[in-house]
């Protein structure tokens, strides 16, 4: 099992941190609750603060606006990662395989969803610089799966492991865009796929 996600990569936090990052899951599961069951657009922000018990101002300390929705819910993907990846003892190779097969997962679920929210985060001024400001969460993990397979050889050491996390990552990122503006899963799906397969034919150690 890889050292990466041992406890130790995740400390203690104090009692008010815990409560903020409750507070902040709570409005996530309520909006995605209620944007399943209404169209994107109707869902108002006082609505989800209703859903979720918090004050409108609540919110706002949380996200920016119902756009920003979608970098949280990546942050959740990535929690969602990490506890399954512990489970699974495989080389670096399958396990950044076995990331997107849940990453692909995820998003497949509410896909309609956040079709319109990747749409509605797009139109936002600026947006498309803060989108490729790819998901920590997700890049923290990816980038810990290139770091052992370095420490196991498996992977070549040329490139660092930010680096190379962030070229893939950003890669899925604009997979992500283009899917929104056509609607094709299943393109966007087999492109994500063969992204890594190339990522990874640049990752592997030249024997």
């Amino acid at each position: 099992m890889p050292d990466s996600y041992g406890p130790a990569d995740y400390p203690t936090i104090s009692r008010r941190e815990r409560k903020k990052r409750d507070t902040r899951r709570r409005i996530l599961e309520a909006a995605m609750q209620l944007m399943a069951d209404t169209p994107y657009d109707q869902v108002r922000i006082e609505d989800i603060c209703v859903a979720a018990d918090v004050a409108n101002a609540t919110f706002f300390l949380h996200f920016s606006n119902k756009s920003a929705l979608v970098l949280a819910f990546n942050e959740e993907v990535a929690g969602k990662i990490v506890e399954q990846l512990a489970l699974i003892e495989a080389q670096a190779a399958e396990r950044l395989k076995k990331l997107l097969q849940i990453y692909l997962a995820e998003w497949g679920t509410h896909s309609h969803l956040m079709r319109q929210i990747v749409l509605e985060f797009l139109s936002q001024p600026a947006s498309g610089a803060s989108f490729n400001e790819v998901s920590p969460g997700l890049l923290g993990v990816v980038a810990s799966i290139i770091r052992d397979g370095q420490k196991s050889e498996e992977f070549s050491n040329r490139i660092t492991p930010e680096t190379a996390g962030l070229a893939l990552v950003a890669a899925w990122n604009a997979i992500a865009i283009s899917w929104a503006k056509t609607g094709d899963t299943s393109h966007a799906s087999e492109a994500h796929r063969q992204t890594l397969d190339v990522f990874l034919e640049g990752l592997l150690a030249r024997k």
